[in-house]
């Protein structure tokens, strides 16, 4: 099935009518797409049958999905090329032996059946009227979202426990493939992996070189965190050794506010490979929907991931972070880690001795030169750094140092010296001993981040745990 085929057998035009100068099958396929894309997103997100159709072509495939149950059943794309139906099993090694014939007859039988439909949505589409797709959804989401932009897998759980979906809600854009690589690497790749961004201006009629996102939530208030990774840091377009920097520039505004003028990733971004900003006291329009708005200014917009997710209103959630894989729970309930926003240095998790009392959230450190580049919505921020000495310790066989002066470093918040030749051993007054220090009143930097940076003078600089909490002065 082709363009010129469609226009001629279902719109009745002349058989030598110009596919570059009739744009209404390729139009009317891609508003059919978006339907699709639309449906499997939400009501037809547990359809075993998945109608596609790929940007480019207009032969319809057709995937029969796994069982969500566990079972060993196999995946199954159809594809229909104007004759008989034929299915295709993908290779699975762990499929069992011995299968009834009847189940593989009983799903090529479903694919055909919903193959039939598929060609008759196209051809009443085609023919002007709407074909039979369930409306989108409208009803509030849930208390927070997290989409994967670009992405049409099943959800992926990261290190925190957050569910993050695939792309819906959107309108306009088409999803690709984020940066093939990222380096300094983030600590969650997964999060840039795909991207939405904006088509060019004029591409398809109906689409301005801008995309948005209309997403349902419950009445309250909401921090939104958008994701960022731009693969022009690879493009082979780049000359002289200079980087992507002042290449592509948007905007991004929320129930109509600015969020973002003249974005420039690449530049936001270092010294990390991805720039994540932060917004707090979002809160649903009179529809009940956020509705984000991703404009050229004047290039192509993008976006990698973003979610939604509650907060008090004036206030940022707190960010409490400990250099491990996983989340610990303190003795107040308070959940920290695991690991984010880190920029370089290793991890080490340490044997402390019964007799230190010293609690599990200072059994792992990040050590060397390294830097956090923590994302914060505007407002005044209070810091609280926990570090342990553990290393050079009387009873350590293995090191040269033991005592003061063996370890000794430096800590700045934006540039601004917060520790000077720190020791954590004479701070503590001796080893296996917890020892914090708080800082008021931060503020983010142009980029929306607080970058605390770890400088070494004698051997490598450590931390524990951070803590972030918002201390912004509520307006009256």
């Amino acid at each position: 099935m082709n363009e010129h085929t469609i226009g001629v057998d279902v719109f009745g035009k002349p058989t030598d009518f110009k596919e570059n100068k009739d744009s209404t099958v390729r139009v009317e396929m891609h508003r059919l797409r978006r339907k699709l894309m639309a449906f499997y997103a939400d009501e037809g997100a547990d359809h075993k049958v998945r109608i596609i159709i790929t940007a480019g072509n207009y032969t319809p495939l057709f995937e029969v999905r796994p069982a969500r149950n566990g079972s060993c059943e196999e995946p199954l794309h159809a594809e229909w090329d104007g004759g008989d139906a034929v299915a295709s099993p993908q290779p699975n090694p762990a499929k069992p032996e011995g299968r009834p014939r009847g189940t593989r007859y009983a799903v090529v039988s479903t694919a055909l059946v919903t193959l039939g439909l598929g060609i008759a949505a196209v051809i009443s589409l085609a023919g002007g009227r709407r074909a039979s797709l369930p409306p989108p959804v409208t009803a509030p989401h849930g208390d927070e979202i997290h989409i994967l932009a670009g992405y049409s897998g099943s959800d992926w759980v990261d290190a925190a426990g957050q569910r993050w979906q695939s792309d819906r809600y959107f309108e306009g854009g088409i999803a690709l493939p984020g940066p093939g690589e990222l380096t300094p690497p983030p600590p969650e790749r997964r999060l840039f992996q795909t991207m939405r961004q904006a088509r060019r201006a004029g591409e398809l009629p109906e689409e301005d070189g801008s995309f948005g996102y209309d997403i349902p939530m419950k009445s309250g208030t909401y921090e939104l965190r958008l994701y960022f990774a731009d693969p022009m840091r690879q493009s082979p377009l780049l000359q002289d050794e200079q980087d992507a920097q002042n290449i592509r520039h948007f905007d991004v505004a929320v129930n109509g506010t600015h969020l973002l003028n003249r974005l420039d990733v690449v530049s936001e971004s270092w010294p990390s490979a991805v720039a994540i900003r932060a917004f707090k006291d979002i809160v649903p329009a009179a529809d009940g929907k956020v509705h984000m708005r991703f404009t050229p200014n004047p290039n192509q917009p993008l976006v990698s991931a973003l979610e939604l997710v509650p907060s008090r209103p004036g206030h940022a959630n707190p960010i409490r972070i400990t250099p491990r894989q996983t989340v610990l729970s303190d003795s107040e309930g308070n959940k920290w880690g695991p690991d984010n926003y880190f920029i370089g240095g290793r991890l080490i998790v340490h044997e402390i001795p019964a007799s230190a009392h010293l609690s599990e959230l200072y059994s792992v450190e990040r050590y060397g030169n390294f830097t956090y580049a923590i994302p914060v919505p505007p407002g005044v921020y209070s810091l609280t750094l926990h570090f342990a000495e553990a290393m050079f310790v009387p009873s350590a066989p293995s090191v040269i140092c033991r005592g003061p002066g063996c370890r000794v470093f430096d800590v700045t918040c934006n540039g601004t010296a917060l520790l000077q030749d720190f020791d954590i051993f004479a701070a503590g007054g001796g080893p296996f001993r917890a020892v914090t220090r708080t800082f008021h009143g931060l503020r983010p930097n142009g980029q929306g981040r607080l970058l605390l940076s770890f400088s070494s003078s004698v051997d490598y600089a450590e931390v524990r745990a951070i803590e972030v909490l918002d201390e912004t002065p509520l307006a009256r």
